[in-house]
């Protein structure tokens, strides 16, 4: 044999040799038809040999919906990279497969076929995309606010939720800075915080912070926001969950009005009026003067229930609520304490006729009857009134003076006010606090 021709052949015993240590399927083609596999083909494949591959189409192995890939030629696919297809074993089974294809440089019109069984990665990717898949529709579903914000503040993603409780279009509020999202009074309060976190100052994470979420529109509302950090390689990510929090301020506003409030006419209620005369008392006491406290009981009223039924009496009791509130100044305080009781509060009085003029607007204000169903509702009042420091030196004893001179406007003909110190009641009154 001649050394030329003793080489090539050595060429081709090393090269097969070294195709053998290849772990990906390797085969050498001839017009298309297998000439050399190696052992990782036979065991991708599915064959028991060599001899079974040997002489048979390539495309045969290509399942029909890509064959139009091969059918296209060989050398068309010689000049792309890696292109993904599906091959099927002996047995039939189909798998993913990534496959490469280069001209072998010899006399013959010989391709060098070398196919990756990626199976277990495109499983991989579905089950990742999947997991994308559940937690974008998580995230679309939540009724929580969810962002990612980058170490300069700049907004990286936000769910549906941030764009409907901020009223932006969906994409709008990426690479925008998280400043829009605040009350512009609490936006340098926010970056101060933030440079300070990052500087290794506040502590942010793993608490919920109230503030002023500021919508498109410019319109604010109470916002929640609880922040947590995100290692990303050298960098770091912050994630944001926001919550619109407005229901459960307006919940608690709620009650605390029912708890300082009456339900029915919106006045304060007794545990208020208390709270008021306390503060009234304290500030009389440090700086002198007097206040005036005002009992109101309604006259007439029992009969408005007992004949048109409770729902007359509401009526009429939050009429007199609002008539009662136009008599009085603006540092003042009408509540209702009971049934169809009230108690004015008149705090820095120069002299008893100030409270005979609010008890005089009082009686005057309802000789108006109040219309329900088309009755006339007709009621009155009975008003004794207590002065401090003169009626008592507590609230007690000056709530109480103020009940007693009532209760001798109701034994003396009612539809009139009396002063505790007062032994009669007085239907008119100088505003010097002198009887006529």
């Amino acid at each position: 044999m001649p050394s030329s021709a003793v080489a090539r052949a050595e060429t081709v015993i090393l090269d097969h040799e070294l195709l053998e240590l290849v772990s990906s399927l390797v085969c050498i083609l001839r017009d298309g038809r297998v000439t050399f596999i190696n052992q990782a083909g036979i065991k991708t494949l599915g064959l028991t040999s060599a001899a079974d591959a040997i002489g048979t189409d390539f495309v045969d192995y290509v399942e029909a919906d890509y064959r139009f890939l091969v059918e296209a030629g060989w050398d068309l696919l010689a000049e792309e990279d890696f292109l993904p297809l599906k091959l099927h074993r002996t047995d039939s089974d189909l798998f993913e497969a990534e496959i490469r294809v280069r001209r072998v440089q010899s006399p013959d019109e010989l391709f060098l076929v070398e196919a990756r069984d990626i199976s277990r990665f495109v499983r991989s990717a579905e089950a990742l995309r999947e997991r994308e898949e559940r937690l974008q529709g998580v995230l679309a579903s939540v009724a929580e606010g969810i962002i990612t914000v980058n170490e300069q503040g700049l907004i990286d993603t936000a769910n549906p939720a941030v764009d409907r409780m901020f009223a932006y279009g969906p994409g709008k509020l990426i690479r925008q800075h998280i400043g829009v999202l605040m009350a512009e009074t609490m936006r340098d309060h926010h970056g101060d915080m933030f440079k300070s976190y990052l500087g290794g100052g506040t502590k942010l994470m793993g608490r919920a912070v109230e503030s002023m979420g500021r919508r498109s529109d410019g319109s604010l509302f109470p916002l929640e926001i609880s922040v947590s950090e995100l290692r990303h390689g050298k960098s770091r990510l912050f994630t944001g969950i926001l919550r619109d929090i407005s229901e459960r301020k307006e919940n608690e506003e709620r009650i605390k009005r029912l708890a300082h409030h009456d339900s029915l006419t919106g006045l304060p209620n007794r545990n208020l009026l208390n709270d008021r005369i306390n503060h009234a008392l304290a500030r009389v006491r440090r700086h002198g003067g007097r206040m005036a406290v005002l009992y109101v009981d309604l006259d007439k009223f029992k009969p408005i229930n007992d004949t048109l039924g409770h729902e007359a009496g509401d009526v009429v009791l939050k009429e007199v609520a609002r008539r009662l509130s136009t008599c009085i100044r603006g540092s003042d305080t009408v509540s209702r304490v009971g049934g169809d009781e009230f108690v004015v509060v008149m705090e820095e009085v120069a002299r008893p006729g100030e409270a005979a003029m609010v008890a005089r607007k009082i009686i005057d204000s309802l000789t108006k009857p109040v219309e329900f169903n088309e009755h006339a509702c007709q009621v009155g009042a009975s008003i004794g009134i207590a002065i401090f420091p003169d009626d008592g030196a507590t609230m007690e004893e000056v709530s109480k003076a103020a009940d007693v001179a009532m209760y001798r406007v109701k034994h003396s003909g009612r539809n009139a006010f009396c002063f505790y110190s007062d032994s009669t009641p007085q239907d008119e009154i100088d505003y010097d606090g002198t009887q006529p």
